[in-house]
């Protein structure tokens, strides 16, 4: 789990580089000085990387994606599964009406496009079309229920 959220990129030589450096320092009693002056990287630097090194181990040296790892408007899990539910349980109502329930209910703040999507992911969108007085008048229903009950 840790190393799919931190998957490493770079240089192997780089991060070969970063662990001689710290070697250096640790095992051999290399002082900072020499250290900065031999490696060519700044008392910053070294002190960074020193750090990840010891929390993270050696994972800790390679280079990774800065920033937030999951975008900001990432649809909530609990969301989802509701949506998902919803579209399984009543495969009459489509994304505007799972989008006015989650509204009412769920105080949910997306977009129909971003229920849409989520439905079409899991392969549960149902295309738009005509539909009989039959399939309106249980859907309603079902809308009156869901909405309705607390």
């Amino acid at each position: 789990m840790y190393f799919e959220m931190h998957k490493p990129n770079g240089n192997i030589e780089v991060v070969e580089k970063r662990h001689e450096m710290i070697l250096a320092h640790d095992e051999f009693g290399m002082s900072v000085k020499d250290i900065i002056k031999r490696y060519k990287v700044s008392r910053n630097a070294f002190y960074y990387w020193r750090r990840r090194y010891d929390r993270e181990g050696l994972l800790g040296l390679f280079n990774r994606k800065r920033g937030t790892q999951i975008p900001h408007n990432k649809t909530q899990d609990k969301d989802e599964t509701v949506i998902i539910q919803l579209a399984s349980d009543y495969p009459e109502i489509d994304a505007n009406d799972i989008h006015a329930i989650m509204i009412q209910k769920y105080n949910y703040r997306g977009t129909v496009r971003t229920i849409e999507r989520i439905l079409t992911k899991h392969d549960l969108n149902r295309p738009k079309g005509r539909r009989s007085k039959k399939s309106i008048e249980k859907k309603n229903q079902i809308l009156k229920l869901l909405i309705t009950e607390d």
